[in-house]
């Protein structure tokens, strides 16, 4: 119980999930306004307290091109994970020219009255079904579990069962286990993420979430015992550094009708804004 330990003996992990920031598709890199918000960015995760010891970021240009900024800022290393690029090569999932963003279609702008409007979505077996390609999306989905799973047995936290993670001896007196640890990476990607962290059904995280340009989710793996930590979201999508730099936060100009529906239609978030 957490009243048997003293609050300032909690020496516990928080993980900094970050999208990368305005994003250029074609060029797969980030726009002049992207660059704004990654200085933005580096400025604040400089400041964090307790500081970033590592940095991590997903080796697709629009992620590195964010994460650069803040390896220059924090004086870091930049410690490139393949697993964490996004989850899907577009164009080749749907029969359509457009790109996500850009008028295109991506499997976490799934509607709302699709992903809750029954109980199929919360068993993982069979919420698949509601998404195009959904075996092969299960698939994407399974692998990124066990490579998210690979991933924190190196930061000294082993996942069982549900979603607590009992802490590895040889992680009892880890530097990071005091500090935060960022990764930079995708819109779709930190979803299902998030997803698997939480133990949430992905195509509920799909329907109920957005994570903005540069935004950062911050997970606490909150230590009740000895034993174990239990992720815990206590910062969703935060965009804070760009509002103290004084940037507007439209919706990208990458943001384009859905032309893979009926060419007038809004993709994903957007249809609930205009």
């Amino acid at each position: 119980m957490l009243g048997c330990r003293k609050q300032t003996d909690l020496q516990t992990m928080r993980l900094l999930l970050i999208r990368h920031a305005d994003p250029e598709y074609h060029g797969d890199s980030i726009t002049p306004e992207g660059r704004k918000q990654a200085a933005a960015l580096a400025e604040r995760l400089a400041a964090e307290d307790p500081p970033v010891t590592r940095l991590f970021s997903s080796p697709m240009g629009r992620a590195r091109a964010t994460a650069e900024a803040a390896a220059a800022s924090l004086g870091l290393p930049l410690e490139i994970e393949d697993w964490t690029k996004e989850l899907v090569d577009w164009p080749k999932w749907m029969n359509c020219d457009a790109r996500p963003g850009e008028g295109g279609w991506a499997i976490w702008d799934i509607a709302g009255e699709l992903a809750r409007g029954s109980d199929i979505p919360h068993t993982h077996g069979t919420q698949w079904e509601l998404l195009h390609d959904g075996q092969e999306i299960q698939k994407l989905y399974q692998n990124l579990c066990e490579r998210s799973d690979e991933f924190f047995r190196r930061l000294g936290f082993e996942r069982e069962e549900g979603s607590k993670y009992r802490i590895l001896s040889s992680a009892a007196k880890a530097p990071h286990r005091r500090s935060q640890v960022a990764v930079v990476c995708h819109g779709g990607f930190g979803l299902t993420w998030l997803a698997h962290l939480l133990q949430l059904p992905p195509v509920v995280t799909y329907s109920s979430f957005w994570l903005a340009p540069s935004s950062v989710t911050t997970i606490l793996f909150e230590e009740r015992t000895k034993e174990f930590a239990v992720p815990r979201c206590i910062g969703l999508s935060d965009l804070s550094h760009c509002y103290k730099a004084g940037l507007s936060i439209p919706l990208s100009r990458y943001e384009k009708p859905n032309v893979c529906y009926d060419g007038n239609r809004p993709s994903g978030l957007k249809a609930n804004i205009y």
